[in-house]
């Protein structure tokens, strides 16, 4: 899991390739620890009941992609899909064990050329509006640049212990490491206080916005403070505070695209298409208004 505002990891979990991150999910949901009212982005791969319901019933919220991939409900009028409207996950599994139906909201955005569908439990527009749902699953792409920093950047995508065991734990540190070095960095980039004035802030003294630092910048900068132990520096401009502080990406421009740079389509990688939607059935309804009724008796 991984922190969009602050681009810092939160907590993981290691496990084979075949292993599922939908479970892992829910299992971290039981046992870390999470600000109130979390807002969980994910993409495609974080769909089904079982998920959503447990992110709802620790009194989280969702926002995830949609797509083929899941079956949804309306309660009322044509079962025809919509730019933003309201349905139900509530698979026959959930129906037959009484499990209460999630109530949910669809919305259809276009991030870059591509038009998405993305699923959330934030009913009320006003505390998500569709410009917002739009903004944060852009940041969710940060994630994917965390991957390619471990992989690429701490030259982690081959790992040099022998053993499975011991593979592990070197997978472990490497993201711990790469998480306090990154932690060192916004700590300096974040605004400081004036020297005539400690309770106000400089907003000129740093660049608070996280999506400009550097993980590549941030380890030169400790990497050349730990090859250089003996050295006084000159002056602060030189000292490793302040490389952190200018640990940042530069504002240059992309001229071209760079999809020359990757693999051509995978021709087996069929597109995610739209969700499936159907209207509740009269036995559905009728189950429906028996958990209304149940809920609100109780």
């Amino acid at each position: 899991m991984w922190h969009m505002g602050l681009r810092l990891p939160w907590t993981w979990r290691l496990g084979p390739s075949n292993a599922s991150e939908r479970g892992d999910v829910i299992d971290m949901l039981e046992i870390e620890e999470f600000p109130e009212n979390t807002l969980f982005c994910g993409d495609a791969g974080f769909v089904g009941y079982p998920l959503w319901s447990a992110i709802v019933s620790q009194g989280h919220h969702f926002l995830v992609r949609v797509g083929g991939n899941v079956n949804l409900l309306v309660e009322r009028g044509d079962a025809e899909l919509k730019e933003n409207m309201m349905v139900l996950s509530w698979p026959q599994s959930a129906m037959k064990a009484g499990q209460p139906a999630l109530h949910l909201r669809l919305v259809k955005v276009r991030v870059g050329k591509t038009w998405m569908w993305l699923l959330t439990s934030v009913l009320d527009k006003e505390q998500l509006s569709v410009r917002t749902i739009r903004e944060l699953y852009k940041q969710r792409w940060g994630i994917e640049v965390e991957f390619r920093g471990l992989k690429q950047t701490l030259d982690k995508a081959q790992l040099r212990c022998r053993t499975s065991a011991r593979a592990k734990v070197e997978l472990h540190w490497s993201l711990m490491a790469m998480t306090v070095a990154e932690l060192f960095a916004l700590k300096e980039q974040l605004p400081q206080p004036k020297a005539n004035s400690p309770g106000a802030l400089d907003p000129l003294e740093s660049d608070p916005d996280p999506m400009k630092r550097s993980l590549a910048g941030t380890i030169r900068a400790m990497r050349w403070s730990l090859t250089h132990l003996h050295e006084v520096a000159e002056s602060d401009e030189k000292s490793l505070p302040t490389a952190l502080r200018n640990a940042k990406t530069d504002d240059s421009q992309r001229t071209a695209s760079k999809a020359a740079r990757y693999r051509p389509p995978n021709p087996d990688k069929k597109p995610l298409g739209e969700p499936n939607i159907r209207r509740l059935s009269a036995e559905e309804m009728k189950k429906l208004k028996e958990l209304k009724q149940r809920d609100l008796s109780a």
